[in-house]
């Protein structure tokens, strides 16, 4: 049985491949990424983490925030009337964006703020696609927010879960030592 630290590390090289499309000056550290990966989905890419009580959702159509979000909403078995979708129906869109899925266990939310246009979230249990907009996510929302240091950034990435940071730091040296 291959351990989840080799799992994860099997994506190291997709990692650099997909970091060639940002500037050098930016620390973008592919071994704290595949640490991401380590403790957040052990890499396995058909990771999926439903978060039914999750509040910000993206508008499709016009490529902006959802407007604000009410708790009957949240309630409902079904999305609210003027939710928009790619593809399929309403439904999927607003339960896959309060979802987490793949490598990184991005949410669906996240994956559309930063432009994944593929009608179905599902697509990013694709190992490369969730690479791609993971390391998108992780540099706007994570990084570009005025977060100076990796454990805020981590912190951040996490909702604010207060052993998530050293947990990842951890395991990128666990990463680090097994390249």
């Amino acid at each position: 049985m291959t351990s989840p630290l080799h799992c994860a590390i099997r994506y190291y090289g997709a990692i650099q491949a997909a970091l060639k499309g940002y500037p050098s000056s930016i620390d973008l550290d592919p071994a704290l990424l595949t640490a991401i990966i380590l403790q957040e989905s052990g890499g396995n890419p058909w990771a999926y983490n439903p978060e039914p009580k999750y509040r910000w959702f993206w508008n499709v159509k016009n490529d902006s925030v959802f407007r604000k979000v009410e708790d009957s909403e949240i309630a409902s078995k079904t999305p609210p009337n003027d939710f928009p979708c790619l593809a399929g129906d309403p439904d999927q869109e607003w339960w896959g964006q309060q979802a987490s899925w793949g490598l990184m266990q991005l949410m669906g939310a996240g994956a559309r703020e930063e432009h994944f246009r593929g009608g179905f979230l599902t697509e990013l249990c694709d190992p490369y696609v969730n690479i791609e907009f993971g390391i998108k996510h992780w540099w706007v929302y994570a990084s570009q927010f005025g977060n100076r240091n990796k454990h805020d950034a981590l912190l951040r990435w996490n909702g604010g879960n207060l052993d998530y940071p050293d947990q990842v730091l951890e395991k990128a040296l666990a990463v680090t030592a097994a390249l």
